[in-house]
């Protein structure tokens, strides 16, 4: 492969990875989900 050729997938790990944008993502709708349940008390919430 030449220096100009991109491979097809750079980010290809053979593993399941998540970007940390959809890691931050899960976890506010996780909290959001939370809150909305009553699980977190309005005291927490600034």
């Amino acid at each position: 492969m030449s220096s100009t050729e991109r491979p097809d997938n750079p980010d290809d790990h053979k593993r399941f990875s998540l970007g940390e944008d959809w890691i931050a993502t899960l976890v506010g709708l996780v909290l959001f989900g939370a809150c909305m349940a009553g699980l977190i008390s309005s005291e927490l919430i600034p």
